[in-house]
């Protein structure tokens, strides 16, 4: 029996947690809204949906390059002043000495400039950090739990109540009943304050196609697998790219490097589908095939995206990899469909190989099935396990 004391106790830790996840989600929403505006501003609509800009190149060399600009100042002969990604704040809130918020300011705004100027990042990274932050910074540090639950609450851009807790899972302080509350107010936070963007949104109101017989579920399962491998080798492509920059230092060694990373996001604002921002707001009226693209340049660009994602992350523009990886995954897949396309269908293909990129990319399986659940609606769901499958064989094989 649950004495009336831990009943209670239960109960204020969940309605703190979800008070603390509604704050955090709220807040996220905010932000993500005044960065979306931002950024069909400078870049415009068509930009943000993927197309080239129609803008002159010249003015996207200066506005991408003046950002990098920016970035470098921002972070020059500073030691911590680049925006952690997700699991680096994760495993920062778990370290005994706790959350490190001297240089969250310097953080923040480089994580801002770097969505802003269209790098090839997600919100996620920024969105946990500063949340973590003001978390930090309300309770000075002295309740984990509530910032965890924050955090929990700011994964409501991805609007689905259990992504919160498979990043958050493992330890005593995301016990089911704090982070599932917490959760379940980001989401309603982000909802209310964010209500029209399509930011997590995913395929929503694509229609399904499923395999009618025995023949096309064989060419499914075949496509599938086939896809998860095609993943496979993209997520060790970005994982090995990040390595290989990683050891150069370039930052370290040329602080101006961050400028030089927006030169050449300037150069595929201009001329290339699909390869700038983080890519969701793309996925929909890709897989709906509103544009022509040849099968070479829908790989092309999905290739082009996970080079400017590591490109990105090791010199200075700092932000998160799921939503960038997932489109780009998803137009090699396309790409490779159009290519073959006697086996499978697309959702298999463009499914198949986000399950294999994201088993390599994400340390969690599950995370990185309920990640890929949530952002594609649905869509393919089988060949994202089996995506998923291939991409862990491969690895234990690897």
């Amino acid at each position: 029996m649950v004495s009336k004391a831990t009943s209670h106790s239960l109960l204020l830790g969940s309605l703190r947690s979800l008070g603390a996840g509604a704050a955090g989600g709220a807040l996220a929403a905010l932000v993500v809204l005044i960065t979306l505006r931002l950024q069909g501003q400078i870049w415009g609509e068509a930009v943000l949906r993927g197309q080239p800009s129609q803008l002159p190149l010249a003015w996207c060399l200066l506005w991408a390059g003046g950002i990098g600009l920016l970035i470098a100042l921002l972070q020059r002969r500073q030691a911590g002043s680049r925006l952690p990604e997700m699991h680096e704040t994760l495993s920062e809130l778990r370290h005994p000495s706790g959350l490190q918020t001297r240089h969250g300011a310097r953080q923040l705004l480089g994580g801002a400039l770097a969505l802003i100027g269209g790098g090839a990042l997600g919100p996620e990274a920024l969105m946990t950090r500063l949340v973590a932050v003001a978390s930090h910074r309300i309770w000075r540090g002295a309740d984990r739990n509530l910032i965890a639950a924050a955090m929990a609450g700011s994964l409501g851009l991805f609007r689905s109540p259990l992504v919160g807790g498979a990043s958050l899972a493992g330890r005593h302080w995301q016990l089911l009943w704090r982070w599932l509350p917490a959760t379940l107010g980001g989401i309603a936070g982000f909802v209310i304050f964010d209500g029209l963007s399509d930011l997590g949104g995913g395929l929503q109101g694509v229609p399904y196609g499923w395999p009618q017989d025995q023949e096309q579920s064989l060419s499914a399962l075949l496509a599938a697998g086939l896809a998860g491998a095609v993943g496979t080798l993209c997520g060790l492509l970005l994982k090995h790219w990040r390595q290989w920059l990683n050891g150069l230092d370039l930052t370290g060694r040329c602080w101006w490097s961050p400028v030089v990373t927006g030169l050449v996001l300037g150069l595929c604002l201009w001329g290339l589908p699909l390869a700038p921002f983080s890519g969701e707001v793309q996925l929909k009226p890709l897989v709906l095939g509103q544009w022509q693209l040849s099968p070479l340049l829908l790989i092309a660009s999905g290739l082009v995206k996970l080079l400017l994602v590591g490109g990105c992350l090791e010199t200075g523009w700092r932000g998160g990899q799921f939503f960038p990886v997932i489109l780009a995954s998803s137009a090699i897949g396309i790409g490779f469909h159009e290519w073959l396309p006697w086996i499978g269908g697309m959702e298999s293909w463009s499914s198949g190989v986000v399950g294999g990129s994201l088993s390599v990319l994400l340390g969690s399986p599950l995370l990185a099935l309920l990640l890929g659940l949530t952002l594609l609606q649905g869509h393919g769901a089988g060949a994202l396990v089996i995506g998923l499958l291939v991409g862990q064989m491969l690895q234990n094989n690897h």
